[in-house]
């Protein structure tokens, strides 16, 4: 394998809701009540969101919410509130009306007993933080545009077996991307970066919320940005994939039997869709099927093209319409795509 090819495993990025934007798409609420698991009491202030996107809201004094405007689809909702651990829940939405979902939430367990606290050395922890972000932004990375709000929160570790650069944090990690014009909160459920194999694990559960631009010229200057950060993106494949426009997006798409860092001399044969592509349980989704290995080539106007990789330990993933994947543990990537990280990430909500 080459020494500049990285590779990704997508976990949280990929796994993600079947959302369908357009205006015309029916959309359901999912609303409900928060309550604590060991007293039977409404919680409020609850953060009650749908990951990756900015769709959530806060309960109110008696525990409630209610989420508007959600696609159909299957979609990851998420409850937090500091002192409880985060509830999770998968809802799937098949018709445009409420869904009822109620949570409860577990108290963290007080640790008791004798526990011997030692501080890391700032020097050491300052290293691994610049370590962190430059592999969570990825390379398109701008240190004055995107910055970690709360890094205290961070907590690093260097594991033997396999030898990987592990990061947790004890809180949801607060992020502004001046870049893109987004403030975001994500949970770090995993974070790994395998040393040897040039490969990061990662488990993320993103929340979006749009900062306000502080004059036209800004605004201009984010939608640019996130028109940039979408175009060539794996999402972006996606969707065009699914609407049979990849040759008037600027996509080139081969099956190869073997990723071709495996064999140099892997043929390449042309893709058809009607073989990749079958109809999945709503109109807007469609299962993707494929062995080996997908070799995917963006030639953009202006620029070299952009090369990437996918490769699936499944027969079949779902996608849908808008450019998802669901079950992304399934799924790496490698190339290009592997460089489009945090930096680069679009809220599902976003509309190109």
């Amino acid at each position: 394998m080459p020494k500049l090819l990285w590779k990704l495993l997508l976990i949280c990025v990929l796994f993600a809701p079947n959302y369908l934007w357009a205006q015309a798409e029916p959309r359901g609420t999912v609303s409900g009540r928060v309550k604590d698991a060991a007293t039977g009491k409404p919680l409020p202030n609850v953060n009650v969101f749908l990951a990756n996107t900015t769709l959530g809201t806060a309960t109110d004094k008696d525990g409630f919410y209610a989420i508007k405007r959600v696609p159909l689809g299957t979609h990851e909702l998420f409850a937090s509130l500091i002192g409880y651990q985060v509830e999770k829940r998968v809802v799937r939405l098949v018709e445009p009306k409420d869904l009822r979902v109620d949570l409860s939430l577990q108290p963290k367990a007080l640790e008791l007993g004798e526990v011997e606290v030692v501080a890391a050395q700032p020097r050491e922890w300052k290293k691994n933080l610049k370590k962190f972000e430059e592999l969570f932004w990825g390379n398109s990375y701008d240190a004055d545009e995107c910055k970690i709000l709360n890094p205290e929160v961070l907590d690093f570790a260097f594991e033997k077996e396999p030898k990987c650069f592990a990061a947790t944090a004890g809180q949801p990690l607060q992020i502004e991307n001046r870049t893109l014009g987004y403030r975001a909160q994500f949970l770090i459920e995993d974070f790994r970066y395998y040393i040897d194999e040039d490969k990061i694990g990662y488990a993320f559960i993103p929340k979006f919320d749009e900062l306000l631009p502080a004059d036209a010229d800004e605004e201009s200057k984010w939608q640019a940005n996130r028109q940039k950060a979408y175009r060539g993106s794996l999402r972006h494949f996606l969707v065009v994939l699914v609407a049979d426009r990849l040759r008037e997006e600027g996509f080139i798409l081969y099956r190869l039997a073997v990723p071709p860092w495996e064999d140099k001399h892997v043929r390449r044969l042309a893709a058809e869709l009607d073989e990749l592509l079958s109809s999945g349980t709503l109109p807007n989704e469609r299962e993707l099927h494929f062995k080996g290995c997908l070799e995917i080539i963006y030639t953009p106007e202006r620029g070299d093209n952009q090369v990437s990789w996918i490769v699936s330990s499944r027969e079949s993933v779902t996608v849908n319409a808008a450019g998802y994947i669901y079950n992304g543990y399934a799924v790496t990537v490698y190339g290009y795509w592997f460089n489009q990280r945090v930096a680069e990430m679009l809220p599902r909500d976003y509309q190109p």
